[in-house]
């Protein structure tokens, strides 16, 4: 069976023309984001101080079915600018970083993939720089908090090299993706197994596998409930996923090295009330994400983050969000112990309150004041808890 139909190829000399022109403004979608934000730790903390963090995302998705009547297949390109400072590494001295868009400042490859659907979306095939934090280990309702750790979490992003295949910069693989019936999918996912850091790959362009950075591995099976516009009853979905990194990877404390490194973790999202008639995003949404990773092989061993979402709180304000999360991330044994060997006092976890409200000012602008609890930041008694005060300019377009 041929993947191209005959009419799209048929009408490529004539390109210039009405009808062909408007298939092709349909089939090719840029986007743009663009963040600005002013942080200040107010209280506690390594020292009080303020910055301003900014950050561009960018790129075009292709439907290459309409552009060039290739069937079930995609392209996207996005890229990553982050610009300013990062609250958490000049002043506040945490692990759970203040600011989801705060990194090196630099121009990164993020996604260049092509993907290739067969039997309508029961099976898709993605191949090329991929980002696994757009597809693994996500939740609806946490994201709308800011601290990165209700993003990439830090289950994965603590463990894994270099913060694994996630913003700022993607990294080569492969990911299959299965959905049997709109209640279940599986999707599996390898990677590169090292991004590199930015004095290695400066655009997150370095492409290398070999048997010393290994791959990494990530696999979540789903279970949705209740997601049919027309159900009356709340909609929710559970994710189990496991993940695994090939390469040999040193004990923190002891040294000893071991061959590979894993873990699991468990998220559900479930919306909990929802008023009569209102539409289907509209109202209070939980989430929850659990992990648990060996001790000896890896720098966060437990972690939980849980949190409510409320979109329409406000009469008359149906688009805009409010949100209080929590997020705990417990040291393994084998880095408190090195930890103590530095000179730390007391290590075992650090955990963070964030309470949040987004305000949609049009459909592309949105103004979100920010508060943030950081209890034992770097996870130790060295500093006393931080109180972090931002707000976030948000241009989507």
């Amino acid at each position: 069976m041929s993947f191209f139909t005959t009419p799209a190829w048929a009408a490529l000399p004539f390109l210039a023309s009405g009808p062909v022109t408007a298939i092709a403004e349909s089939a090719v979608d840029p986007f743009a984001s663009a963040h600005s934000e002013i942080w200040s730790n107010v209280s506690g903390g390594e020292k009080r101080g303020t910055v301003s963090t900014q950050h561009l995302h960018f790129g075009v998705a292709l439907d290459l079915e309409r552009l060039i009547g290739w069937r079930g297949a995609t392209l996207r390109n996005a890229w990553h600018a982050p610009l300013g400072r990062d609250l958490s590494g000049e002043y506040v001295g945490n692990h759970l970083t203040i600011s989801n868009v705060a990194a090196h400042r630099s121009l990164y490859l993020y996604e260049l993939w092509l993907q290739q659907s067969f039997a309508g979306d029961t099976l898709s095939l993605r191949l090329g720089q991929l980002a696994a934090d757009a597809e693994f280990a996500t939740t609806e309702y946490g994201s709308l908090f800011i601290n990165s750790a209700f993003g990439w979490p830090p289950f994965l992003s603590g463990n894994l090299p270099n913060v694994g295949p996630a913003f700022p910069k993607g990294a080569p693989g492969l990911r299959l993706a299965f959905t049997p019936t709109p209640e279940w999918t599986l999707q599996s996912a390898v990677y590169q197994g090292d991004p590199f850091a930015d004095e290695e790959s400066y655009n997150g362009t370095r492409w290398k596998l070999d048997s010393a950075i290994g791959v990494t591995w990530l696999n979540e099976l789903h279970y949705g409930w209740n997601q049919q516009e027309e159900s009356s009853a709340l909609p929710g979905i559970a994710k189990l996923g496991i993940w695994y990194q090939s390469a040999n990877i040193e004990d923190p404390s002891s040294h000893h090295v071991h061959s590979g490194n894993y873990g699991a973790y468990l998220i559900v999202d479930q919306m909990i009330y929802r008023k009569r008639d209102a539409p289907a995003d509209q109202g209070i949404g939980w989430f929850c994400r659990i992990a648990t990773n060996p001790h000896e092989r890896n720098f966060i061993s437990r972690y939980l983050d849980t949190g409510f979402r409320w979109k329409g709180a406000l009469p008359g304000r149906e688009n805009d969000e409010l949100g209080l999360a929590f997020a705990y991330a417990g040291l393994s044994k084998s880095a408190q112990e090195q930890l103590r060997e530095e000179g730390a006092r007391d290590p075992g976890a650090e955990m963070l309150l964030e309470l949040t409200y987004r305000y949609q000012c049009t459909s592309w602008c949105a103004l979100q004041p920010d508060l943030q609890y950081v209890i034992r930041p770097g996870g130790t008694a060295d500093y006393r808890n931080a109180v972090v005060l931002g707000l976030r300019l948000a241009l989507e377009f």
